[in-house]
């Protein structure tokens, strides 16, 4: 009994010990702090300094230089793949990194300090891009990412708030102002909004949004993003993305599957009993987007340039469909040719609309060259149309313009797009997505309600 007495004792003790070990408070994380030098270069600076650099020849940066952003974009659903998004006051760039799971260490929200002697700015796709010059596709390897980029306090998405937009045409005025800047596009629709998915399980997705005033930009969706399968809202709402640039052709990418938000769940706004009903019904009457072929369109041509047979061609980039005119053939050649609709029922309309989407490169003066024209089918008097916007005729940029065809209601029409080109200037016009809406009939409010008299969009 005394061994038992003497040996309980300290055991006692030892576990009376290990019991109070036990309960411990964790070691609080410590706060990233930046101490180096202070940054001394903007992303606008960073992008004129190195406008030399080209695909293959990429300029290396020798100068101490520190830059200063937050990470708008990682890799967190898949949808970005071996890349963040930097910004500042001045810009926005994309860095090449070789490493996945970046968002683990590198959240949205985060402050860097980026040393940047050492690493390169490279071109792809005609847009310039932060990397490491001896990287695979000018990755920067993790070591080397982790040397250069220095996070400085914790992460806030607040410091990452995207530049809200209700009309998309806004971005073509100033492209520099929002390439590669975290965006949110307003009031918008999936232009196959609860019938598609953001990307099919064999490549990139491609889906329009369009806007309130008829506008349209393509969304790209990888299908290694974890919301690649989701089908695509209906109605409208709101759309937040990384605003990319690829030859001169706007693409928004999402970084979750959060960024689609608000959506309606429908393509009608309701409303209350009794209260006020639009008049008439909207209708589509004729959609073509040219995404397989010159669909029911044909083509007039009414002088072809000089060593060639054709003025006006379907052609496809990027798996995007479009009618392509051109007559530089060796150099810029006179020609006229012409896209025809067919024959457009707007006898049952009480308004109607036409839209498209176009770009145009090189042309010498767009507005008399790249022309809109219409005619009743049974009278054949050819009268031109306004087009009310026009692409910087410097890129190749897709604006849509709005046409009212209203003073055509109650007739059947048919309209063409016209090319003219000069030994002087041959420009290169494309053009997707047409489409005719009209108003018919008329319907009447609930009790006590007044009728909406409809006006075409703008």
């Amino acid at each position: 009994m005394k061994l038992l007495r003497n040996i309980s004792l300290p055991l006692i003790a030892s576990l009376a010990l290990f019991a109070c070990e036990r309960d411990y408070d964790a070691p609080l994380l410590t706060e990233p702090e930046y101490t180096g030098p202070a940054a001394n270069i903007t992303i606008s600076e960073l992008r004129a300094q190195t406008a030399a650099a080209t695909q293959d020849v990429p300029v290396i940066i020798t100068q101490d230089q520190v830059l200063k952003a937050v990470i708008t974009g990682n890799d967190e659903s898949g949808n970005i793949f071996k890349k963040i998004y930097l910004q500042d006051e001045t810009g926005a760039i994309e860095m090449e990194v070789d490493q996945s799971s970046v968002y683990n260490y590198y959240p949205v929200g985060q402050t860097v300090y980026v040393d940047l002697n050492g690493l390169s700015i490279s071109v792809y796709g005609d847009e310039q891009q932060l990397g490491h010059p001896e990287g695979y596709l000018y990755r920067t390897p993790w070591e080397d990412f982790e040397k250069h980029v220095s996070k400085d306090g914790w992460a806030n998405p607040e410091n990452a708030k995207p530049i809200v937009i209700d009309d998309i045409s806004t971005v073509n005025a100033a492209p520099d102002n929002y390439k590669f800047k975290l965006v949110q596009f307003t009031g918008v629709t999936f232009q196959n909004g609860g019938k598609g998915i953001f990307a099919p399980e064999d490549g990139y997705g491609e889906e329009n949004i369009t806007d309130s005033h008829g506008n349209t930009l393509m969304i790209r969706t990888s299908n290694y993003a974890s919301f690649a399968g989701n089908k695509l809202p209906e109605g409208k709402g709101n759309v937040t993305g990384i605003l990319g640039r690829f030859k001169g052709t706007w693409q928004l990418t999402l970084r979750t599957a959060d960024d689609v938000s608000d959506f309606t769940g429908s393509t009608e706004e309701g409303g209350d009993e009794g209260g006020e009903t639009p008049s008439g019904e909207t209708k589509t009457i004729l959609e073509e987007t040219f995404a397989s072929s010159q669909g029911s369109f044909t083509i007039e041509d009414k002088a072809l340039p000089e060593g060639s047979d054709h003025v006006w061609k379907f052609e496809t980039y990027n798996n995007q469909g479009y009618m392509k005119a051109s007559a530089f053939i060796n150099g810029a050649k006179a020609s006229e040719s012409w896209l025809v609709s067919p024959a457009v029922d707007l006898s049952q309309a009480t308004t109607a609309t036409l839209t498209f989407d176009h770009t145009h490169k090189f042309a010498g003066t767009p507005s008399s060259e790249l022309t809109l024209w219409i005619t009743e089918t049974n009278a054949d008097n050819w009268k031109q149309l306004t087009i009310d916007k026009y692409g910087t005729n410097n890129d190749y940029t897709f604006v849509t313009p709005t046409i009212d065809l209203s003073a055509y209601a109650g007739k059947t029409i048919k309209f063409a797009f016209k090319y003219v080109s000069t030994t002087d200037a041959a420009g290169t016009w494309e053009i997707k997505n047409v489409k005719v809406t009209a108003t018919t009939g008329s319907s009447t409010g609930g009790d006590g309600g007044t009728t909406i008299e409809p006006t075409p969009n703008n």
